[in-house]
């Protein structure tokens, strides 16, 4: 497992079994998700290819629309399957990331990465965020991530451009990773390696940072609220980012749900203790990476966590609800922005216990597994199930001149508004 002929390909093919073994009450229900239904399936069905570029809360979704409207032109009875075995093959796609021979230069062993990637699967917020196209762009910003670590003396690929295109068009928040392809460009020039490949993370800085512009116009015009977190006193906003920057970077990824969870029902000075103390080891194990993947490593952790505040500011409230700040909710655990941030904080871990010995850091990723046993299934969306009844309404309604349906998708409240032809001229 120290050297695997296709590490890659071994990961996807593991994340991809995983994901579809913690699918197996959700497949044979499939059925639809929030904005799968009213936004992206409802205006593929209303305007075809011509919704590619129709915003959505203030920013483009290219590739989710794109996904829409292909599995539009199926059978309506194929699209909610279909739907989900493609989502689920994404995901495992970008979480497999990790184990490329690019990422050699972090963690040298084959096997270990390929635990990693499993281990992504495993993490808080997966049950919401995986198989849907409403939080695909999560699952992209965190492909950018992966490609921003992969090894510089590598050319960045035709595969990673398109990820870096995909994710610029389709999350917003990807314009984060912008300033870590800069320094990997800065990196490269100190290093003298050709121009070529200096201009190449230039271009991929300006891929994600292009699309953000038209984002910001577009985030303006929508008229969302505006969020209060920046009006915060500076000690309750300093408070909230320290728990979060905690939990997801050094207590989750070793203590888990439940470890989380009774580390802050101790007295201060045990929760001190054991942050000092995982510090002290991250500390340790970072400080034998080699000096030029251990700034980028860092750096891009630090890009990857300027995805919660940013996060606070462009939804209302959102800095309080219970997933952020202190961990005393269990049932916050499937929301999706438990999953905020924490891959990162895994890889962190799993860079750092793998300067120690391999068998450190493949044992915190079976710990990961193990810690998530509780929550492995992945339950149907919710009381919405029977798609075959769905796809006959959507069908019917469509069909029928001047018909006009409201079909509830989950979660309980949501909806498709479908439309049939116009009514023939008398």
């Amino acid at each position: 497992m120290d050297r695997l002929r296709a590490p890659y390909a071994t990961a996807l093919l593991a994340c991809f079994a995983v994901l579809t073994l913690r699918s197996h009450e959700r497949i044979p229900q499939a059925h639809l998700w929030a904005e799968d239904g009213a936004v992206f399936l409802t205006d593929a069905l209303a305007h075809g290819l011509g919704a590619t570029f129709i915003p959505y809360a203030g920013y483009l979704h290219i590739v989710p629309r794109l996904l829409a409207w292909g599995l539009s032109l199926l059978p309506i009875e194929a699209f909610a399957l279909g739907l989900a075995w493609a989502l689920l093959a994404i995901n495992a796609a970008v979480f497999a990331l990790i184990a490329r021979v690019r990422c050699r230069w972090l963690v040298p062993h084959d096997g270990v990465r390929v635990l990693l990637a499993v281990a992504f699967c495993f993490l808080p917020g997966t049950w919401e965020v995986m198989g849907n196209l409403a939080n695909l762009h999560s699952v992209l910003f965190y492909g950018v991530m992966f490609v921003a670590l992969q090894d510089l003396e590598r050319p960045l690929g035709v595969v990673d451009g398109a990820l870096l295109l995909a994710a610029a068009t389709s999350a917003g928040e990807g314009v984060l990773m912008a300033p870590v392809f800069f320094l990997r460009g800065l990196l490269r020039w100190r290093d003298g390696q050709p121009l070529r490949s200096v201009l190449w993370e230039g271009l991929a800085a300006a891929v994600l940072a292009v699309p953000a512009g038209v984002n910001m116009v577009l985030f303006r015009q929508s008229g969302i609220a505006a969020a209060d977190f920046a009006a915060w006193p500076l000690p309750r906003m300093a408070e909230h980012l320290w728990n979060t920057l905690n939990v997801r970077y050094v207590l989750h990824p070793v203590l888990g749900d439940g470890g989380t969870l009774s580390y802050f029902r101790r007295p201060f000075v045990v929760r001190a203790l054991v942050t000092v103390g995982f510090i002290a080891v991250l500390v340790l194990g970072l400080r034998r990476v080699p000096a030029r993947q251990r700034v980028l490593l860092l750096v891009t952790c630090a890009c990857v966590f300027l995805l919660i505040p940013l996060t606070w500011y462009v939804r209302a409230g959102a800095a309080d609800y219970p997933t952020f700040g202190e961990f005393r909710d269990p049932g916050v655990v499937e929301d999706r922005y438990m999953l905020f941030a924490l891959p990162a904080g895994l890889a962190l871990w799993g860079v750092a216990l793998a300067r120690f010995r391999p068998l450190f850091a493949a044992g915190l990723c079976v710990s990961v597994v193990v810690l998530a046993l509780p929550r492995w299934t992945f339950e149907p969306w919710g009381a919405e199930r029977d798609w075959a009844r769905t796809a006959r309404l959507i069908r019917t309604t469509r069909e029928t001149p001047g018909a006009q349906a409201a079909v509830p998708i989950n979660p309980t409240g949501w909806g498709i508004t479908v439309h049939g032809p116009p009514r023939p001229a008398r």
